[in-house]
């Protein structure tokens, strides 16, 4: 049997059109079907992608197993986690181009891929390659949509997909998209992390997963409550002030000891905003202590963030001593230290009337 023939053979089998195949590797659908009349050759940079697209070991297509795929991708997962934890945009994008370029249907690499791409739509330093980036995350979520059955990747594609069609600074920005594949995802109470304090029950061991499961939902839900209350839109700077006051008593309640870990990051961002809205009111002691906090919250993430000898521990508050942190899953959208990034935003004009103040200056500094 031909390479063309082989091709031809294995499509068929997996019901997969010349055009489709053709799309994956990024050719012409009559360049494979030159292939398949034998009329050409594939070019020797797609034969390892040709192999892994039909899922096939490359000893029958040519020189690479399954074993060895696996393998490989593992590779590229230290590395994303490492450029991740870094907040090297650029880097994770170029190493998941290079994943999906051998391994064309895979759907890990896709996603993270995907995702990487997104992450530039966060940051203004992509800005003039925005639109153009969140068009190839769409195709990217919609191919995988389409073709892949895993329904962890499937529903991070579907949060993608809501994600960037729901922002509105983007030319391709559809709230009817939006929507509607919002409404293919699964329900609060199905999602996989309510399910799981179910699923774990009848052994001692089950009972011991379920309570972690319990206590990382508490962190994970006291998020997005907190985040619903302090990102909403207010009528006055006073309501504003009341929000990010009621979330940090929300987060204080739960994590009682102070020992917030991961989660010194979201302290330090509702402390900042607070500051802010503070500033809008020339509220001088309120701004400056509301600032003091975001720092100290800061510096304490970054502390762990950044150290090379930080250990995955548990929490240490009652209500989610089950749940650990590990800083080495920790992943950003940009390269500075929470600390840098708060301070460049100290730089609004709303904080001109404190600038000068001894304790302002001093918040400036890392001696602090």
């Amino acid at each position: 049997m031909t390479i063309g023939e082989k091709i031809k053979m294995l499509r068929q089998k997996q019901g997969i059109t010349q055009e489709k195949l053709a799309d994956y590797l990024n050719i012409s659908p009559q360049s494979v079907s030159k292939w398949e009349n034998n009329n050409a050759f594939p070019d020797i940079s797609l034969v390892v992608p040709l192999a892994n697209y039909f899922g096939i070991t490359i000893d029958e297509l040519f020189d690479r197993d399954s074993d060895e795929q696996t393998a490989d991708i593992e590779e590229y997962d230290k590395k994303y986690q490492r450029f991740a934890n870094r907040g090297l945009v650029a880097e994770s994008i170029a190493l998941w181009r290079e994943a999906v370029q051998k391994y064309p249907r895979n759907y890990h690499c896709l996603i993270h891929l995907a995702h990487s791409v997104w992450d530039t739509l966060q940051d203004g330093a992509f800005e003039a390659f925005h639109n153009e980036n969140a068009k190839e995350v769409v195709g990217i979520c919609e191919r995988i949509l389409a073709d892949c059955t895993d329904n962890n990747i499937r529903n991070s594609a579907l949060q993608l997909l809501v994600f960037t069609y729901s922002n509105q600074y983007l030319s391709l920005a559809d709230e009817s998209k939006a929507v509607k594949y919002a409404n293919m995802a699964g329900g609060l109470y199905t999602c996989r992390e309510m399910l799981l304090e179910h699923a774990y029950y009848y052994t001692d061991d089950g009972k011991k997963k379920m309570l972690e499961q319990k206590h990382r939902n508490n962190l994970y839900f006291m998020d997005e409550l907190c985040m619903n209350i302090y990102l909403q839109e207010y009528q006055s700077p006073e309501e504003e002030i009341l929000a990010c006051e009621t979330a940090i008593k929300l987060w204080t309640l739960l994590v009682h000891d102070g020992n917030f870990l991961f989660y010194h990051c979201r302290m330090a961002d509702v402390w900042y905003r607070l500051a802010k809205h503070h500033a809008k009111l020339q509220h001088r002691v309120e701004t400056l202590d509301a600032l003091k906090n975001a720092v100290e919250h800061a510096k304490c993430f970054d502390r762990r963030a950044t150290d090379p000898a930080s250990d995955k521990v548990n929490y240490s508050s009652v209500f989610v001593s089950r749940a650990t942190d590990d800083p080495a899953g920790y992943s950003k959208n940009f390269k500075e230290t929470h600390l840098q990034k708060l301070r460049q935003d100290m730089i609004r004009k709303c904080f001109d009337f404190v600038r000068e103040e001894p304790d302002f200056v001093a918040l400036q500094k890392d001696s602090v």
